[in-house]
């Protein structure tokens, strides 16, 4: 009996594990997508502030007036939902056009929170997975400026190491501004070098995958979603380099 009882635990878990991801999400919207067309009948004026909340509490904000044109989603992922406003996406599709537009937030957490968005939207997690593969490898990316403090002026080396600290591999970094606070009495005495601030501008790489090489992530991903033990998860998504 204890053992038939333990074997059933363990499918119970198995069967629940899958849906874990998608419960992580607590995000949630605030408002609804409000939009008219543009005469071009490509692009689509906001005619009400729309915004998200994601499961972090940070506040992601589609204002009023503002214009989309689902070119945030790459075209090599149209072919796998039909369109960057249909379905289920939609939501999900303007928080991340206008972030992607104000350029405001890193690249990376931009594309991030399309992905939680689309859960909150009820999207299936392997699909989510696959849409945010598509727009983290083929998505816009742009610099982003970080700022490291309290470094003597000399070592602009570590400066820039500090900055691609929590950077995607392949990222570059240029030191564009020191912002030096002068000598205290006892860096005189002791003959130290002076201290500032570093503006660091941190510029990501270019996109390593091929279209044939998504098609393979995506079919990875699809194969590995029904057990929760196979499951690619987001680290693994950013990190994929197939073998050549």
């Amino acid at each position: 009996m204890t053992m038939h009882y333990s074997k059933y635990i363990a499918l119970l878990v198995l069967s629940v594990l899958p849906y874990c991801a998608q419960a992580q999400s607590a995000g949630k919207y605030i408002g609804t997508v409000q939009t008219e067309w543009l005469e071009d009948g490509r692009r689509m004026r906001l005619l009400a502030s729309f915004s998200y909340i994601d499961p972090k509490g940070l506040q992601w904000d589609a204002p009023s007036g503002w214009v989309v044109d689902g070119a945030s989603i790459p075209q090599v992922a149209w072919t796998f939902i039909g369109g960057p406003f249909e379905g289920k996406y939609r939501n999900a599709s303007v928080i991340h056009d206008v972030g992607c537009d104000q350029k405001a937030r890193p690249w990376e957490s931009v594309h991030e929170v399309f992905y939680w968005a689309m859960l909150t939207s009820e999207v299936e997690t392997w699909r989510a997975k696959i849409m945010y593969a598509a727009v983290y490898h083929f998505g816009p990316r742009w610099p982003r400026k970080v700022t490291v403090r309290d470094l003597p002026v000399t070592q602009a080396p570590v400066a820039r190491e500090k900055a691609l600290a929590e950077a995607d591999p392949g990222s570059t970094a240029e030191i564009i501004n020191i912002h030096a606070r002068g000598w205290t009495l006892n860096e005189i005495l002791t003959n130290q070098p002076e201290k500032g601030d570093f503006e660091v501008q941190v510029s990501p790489p270019p996109p390593s995958l091929t279209q044939a090489d998504f098609e393979k992530l995506k079919d990875a991903i699809e194969n590995s979603e029904p057990t929760a033990s196979g499951a690619f998860s987001l680290e693994e998504i950013r990190r994929y380099r197939p073998e050549r």
